[in-house]
């Protein structure tokens, strides 16, 4: 009689932890689903993008050129480093409901109108501009641009190159003609920059 007691008491006991593992489980995966979110990233540019979030925890996302991939970072507020087209941009993402970041080529936005609310455009976080600098001084010059991001270019006589930078203000130092000359240019579309010997 013992023994048959104490089998139905094992089989109940067994049987009530087997109800309350099935039971506490699925709702601690679901806890997990939702500390979660979908972060996808469509690179269609032709050069490598890294993404370093910082903010509940820690991520250093890489995307290849033409490659797409999905991620699922915490839920929460981040602090974000962007790194792409020779530059970066750094700010705040937050990142609670699913979000794209679509990464178009350098100097590019991803689309025109409207932004969504479920997409960051890389083009427009990085929000970079074509501008082409000519040196007019008849000797090598070197520049020294500090503004939005900070560039050191060196161009032989009469050379006229293009370059994708931010967008913005800039200080910039020429080391030619003999001395050091400073002054500003405000990077633009489509801005054309000629340094002269004063």
């Amino acid at each position: 009689m013992n023994v048959q007691r104490i089998f139905r008491g094992t089989i109940f006991l067994v049987t009530l932890a087997s109800i309350l593992v099935a039971t506490a489980l699925p709702q601690r995966i679901a806890f997990a689903q939702e500390d979660v979110v979908r972060l996808t990233i469509e690179n269609e540019s032709d050069r490598d993008i890294w993404l370093k979030l910082e903010g509940p925890a820690y991520y250093y996302l890489h995307v290849g050129a033409g490659e797409t991939k999905s991620y699922t970072p915490l839920r929460g507020d981040y602090d974000y480093t962007l790194y792409s087209c020779g530059t970066f941009v750094s700010g705040e993402m937050i990142l609670n409901t699913h979000k794209t970041m679509e990464v178009p080529n350098c100097g590019l936005k991803a689309h025109l109108g409207q932004d969504r609310p479920d997409t960051f455009d890389a083009g427009s976080m990085l929000n970079l501009v074509n501008i082409t600098f000519e040196n007019q001084t008849g000797g090598y010059i070197t520049i020294i641009l500090e503004g939005p991001s900070v560039f050191v270019f060196s161009f032989a006589p009469g050379a006229e190159e293009e370059y994708t930078i931010p967008m913005g203000l800039y200080s910039y130092f020429m080391y030619g003609c003999g001395s050091t000359y400073t002054g500003n240019v405000f990077a633009r579309f489509h801005k054309v920059k000629e340094f002269t010997c004063p």
